[in-house]
């Protein structure tokens, strides 16, 4: 199978057994990463200026800026999210049968779901008829890290989009803790809540306002601390060796960009024909429209966290997530020999946060932020 990735990062949804022929991406200190996991790969470093050789599968997690809650909420119509519309262009120009993408599952609601109805009508129009989509959390895979992000698998082989719909393997589900002794949370919110998350950490993101690398905290044993750099890389279930040498703040953009690798290869696995076997799933129900979604683009549409799609008909996936399987793990993930802490204009800025906000703080957190305010204030 040769393939082509697009917006490639770090190489999260490119985790299947084989390596993309070439990967595209503009970070260059991504490229130190990609060569180290993907030797005999080809690297490009634009999007805009690749000519595409044949290619059986276009892999591409296309920016997210203009879709995410976080950004500016242009849509499609961005600069950087209508990069959508160039993957769609090179599968065409390589002659493929398959696009396997990613993005943020706010690209479901946004515009009343018409971004959505966007996608589905030029995938359909370029030839992929068969389109499959699901919103994936890394902590069904294992991964103490709640992270959501919706994948599609659009291909003119409708078993390639269906497999993305099979059951999940329940041992991947089965990481947790009875009693969780670690949680992680936003230090850099407080106005907002913070997100207190129980034996996981809240999503790895890219950045806040705040212009330094502001990667979750996390809380142990009376430890509040920032991610390290290992521990964000281990949460998005990478190896350590491909970073080494590289600075944190390079490696937390990384890994706030990164899919989660688990959910990466579940996703690319999707391709396998071993995994093709059981067509769709039973519990498919037909979603009703006015009108065809394609052409007229009506109103709102609510569209489920995962379906499926033919020209003919629309089908939603109900796909329920037993929360009692979710990985709570996170102890199991940290240094709990790392006793090093936020600092002080970090503690003392979310206590403020917190107090003029009335927002809830659990109060063994609270003890421990004021305990280490005050301790270094008479340092």
């Amino acid at each position: 199978m040769r393939s082509i990735s697009l917006f490639s990062g770090v190489g999260g949804l490119e985790s299947s057994s084989s390596p993309a022929d070439v990967l595209c991406e503009l970070d260059f200190e991504c490229h130190t990463v990609l060569s180290r996991r993907f030797p005999d790969s080809r690297i490009h470093d634009d999007v805009m200026t690749l000519s595409p050789d044949s290619a059986d599968v276009i892999f591409g997690g296309w920016p997210c800026q203009d879709l995410s809650v976080a950004g500016l909420l242009k849509g499609l119509a961005g600069d950087r999210s209508g990069l959508f519309f160039r993957m769609v262009d090179i599968a065409g120009t390589a002659g493929a049968n398959t696009i396997v993408a990613e993005n943020v599952p706010n690209l479901l609601r946004l515009d009343d779901g018409q971004n959505f109805s966007l996608v589905l009508e030029a995938l359909r129009t370029a030839g992929f008829t068969n389109i499959a989509w699901r919103t994936l959390n890394a902590r069904q895979f294992g991964l103490p890290h709640q992270r959501r992000r919706v994948f599609i698998v659009a291909s003119e082989n409708p078993k390639a989009a269906q497999a993305l719909l099979r059951p999940i393997n329940p041992a991947r589900q089965r990481d947790r803790i009875e009693r969780p002794e670690a949680a992680g949370f936003y230090w850099t919110a407080g106005s907002q809540g913070i997100n207190f998350s129980e034996g996981f950490s809240p999503t790895l993101k890219v950045g806040s306002s705040l212009s330094i690398p502001s990667p979750p905290a996390v809380f142990f044993d009376d430890t509040v601390r920032m991610f390290s750099p290992r521990e964000a890389i281990r949460l998005q279930g990478f190896q350590l060796r491909p970073f080494k040498g590289l600075e944190p703040k390079a490696i937390y953009r990384m890994m706030g960009n990164a899919v989660a690798v688990p959910v990466g290869r579940f996703v690319a696995d999707s391709l396998d024909p071993v995994n093709q076997r059981d067509g769709l799933p039973e519990n498919l129900e037909e979603m009703s429209f006015q009108g065809s979604i394609f052409e007229e683009l009506p109103g709102a549409i609510k569209w489920p966290v995962a379906g499926y799609s033919t020209p003919e008909v629309v089908y939603k996936f109900p796909d329920p997530v037993d929360k009692s399987t979710l990985c709570t793990s996170l102890e199991r993930l940290i240094d709990r020999d790392d006793k090093s802490s936020l600092s002080i204009r970090a503690t003392n800025g979310l206590l403020t946060r917190l107090e003029r906000s009335g927002k809830n703080c659990p109060e063994d957190l609270r003890f421990a932020l004021e305990m280490a305010s005050s301790t270094r204030d008479r340092v």
